[in-house]
């Protein structure tokens, strides 16, 4: 009896000591998240353009945006340098644009920002010049009139637009002797 009940014990720690290693080696599956409804894009492209032509001392840009709060979208305004069609990191002297629910604009140059809160998705700023073609004011639907005198430059020719979070962006420009419209979709 007391063999039966060694041999007992014995098969229970060996059946205990296989099944360890047998559910240690096992491997646990979770199952996979589904795939995002409306996926995390960067959509990037350059849009050449001149602001030399701002005759009537004043240059206007309107943005319209189509877009959820927490998608970004910025223009870089720049000089193209090294004229490779790319408005690179270094090129760029301000900045203006939509993120998460808020409009802002940098100038590098001055070392400059302003952020506001959004109210609407359309953006009216117009830089008033001064006869050294710097800007002197500044009229905007949603930022204050504060403005560098750096915050304009004849010599511009070339606008970076970078979209993150929506899938397609249609990008049109539309220059005119005081004006650059672009419309985001």
């Amino acid at each position: 009896m007391i063999q039966y009940q060694r041999m007992k014990f014995a098969f229970v720690v060996l059946f205990a000591f296989f099944s360890f290693f047998a559910l240690a080696g096992a491997r646990v599956v979770v199952p996979s998240l589904p795939e995002p409804v409306r996926p995390l894009a960067e959509v990037e492209t350059n849009v050449v353009f001149s602001t030399g032509a701002a005759t009537d001392n004043k240059w206007t840009l309107t943005i319209e945006r189509d877009a959820a709060v927490s998608n970004s979208l910025e223009v870089v305004f720049g000089r193209d340098a090294n004229e490779d069609g790319v408005l690179g990191v270094e090129e760029g002297e301000l900045s203006v644009g939509w993120d998460c629910g808020e409009w802002f604009w940098r100038d590098r140059r001055a070392n400059t920002a302003c952020r506001v809160e959004a109210t609407t998705q359309r953006l009216d700023m117009t830089l008033y010049l001064n006869r050294d073609r710097e800007a002197k004011s500044l009229a905007s639907s949603a930022f204050p009139p504060v403005v560098s005198p750096t915050c304009f430059n004849p010599d511009w020719n070339l606008a970076r637009v970078v979209s993150r979070g929506v899938e397609p962006v249609r990008v049109e420009s539309k220059v005119s002797i005081d004006a650059l419209t672009l419309r985001i979709r």
